[in-house]
C-alpha cells in the first residue's frame, strides 16, 4: 500500500456531475480515469473514484501521498452560500474525512483545500468553495487524530 498523509479536499467548477461524469471529462483530458479518490453528492452519499492504492490525479505535486475527495457543487464559481454545499453534503463530507482521518492516521493540519496546496494555488484555484480549517477545527474538537 501506498504511503498517505493528505487528504485534498475539491468541489467540481459545476453544479452537478457524477463519478461517471467526471471520469469521462478526466479522460478527455487523457488521464487515466477520474482522478479523485472520493466524490460526495449532494445527499451526502459517497461514491468511489480511483481506490486508495491507486495514485491520485488531483492535486500535482500531491498526488503520491494523498488522498483525493470532490464535493460536487460548482467550487471555482460559486461560494457554498449560493447552496451548492447542503447539510447532507457537509455531513458526508465530515464523516468520510473522520474515517480517511483515523484509517491513515493523517494528522489533521494535512486536511486541506485544493486552493491551499502550491498546484492550486498557482492554477488560481478557489476549490472548494469552503473553509477547510472548519472541518480542521471539528476534527480536533472530536479528539481525532490530535497529531498536526
Amino acid at each position: 500500500m501506498r504511503p498517505i498523509d493528505m487528504i485534498v479536499i475539491h468541489q467540481t467548477g459545476t453544479p452537478t456531475g457524477t463519478v461517471e461524469s467526471i471520469d469521462r471529462y478526466h479522460r478527455s483530458l487523457g488521464w487515466a480515469g477520474i482522478g479523485y479518490h472520493y466524490v460526495l453528492y449532494s445527499d451526502g452519499s459517497v461514491h468511489k473514484g480511483r481506490t486508495n492504492g491507486q495514485i491520485g490525479a488531483h492535486c500535482q505535486g500531491d498526488n503520491a501521498t494523498s488522498i483525493g475527495v470532490c464535493c460536487v457543487g460548482a467550487g471555482d464559481a460559486l461560494p457554498v452560500s449560493a447552496g451548492y454545499m447542503n447539510q447532507e453534503m457537509w455531513d458526508g463530507l465530515l464523516r468520510l474525512v473522520h474515517q480517511l482521518v483515523s484509517a491513515y492516521n493523517i494528522p489533521i493540519s494535512r486536511v486541506v483545500g485544493h486552493r491551499e496546496r502550491p498546484s492550486g494555488r498557482e492554477q488560481g484555484k478557489s476549490c472548494p468553495g469552503f473553509g477547510v480549517a472548519v472541518i480542521r477545527s471539528l476534527l480536533r474538537q472530536d479528539g481525532i487524530a490530535r497529531v498536526g
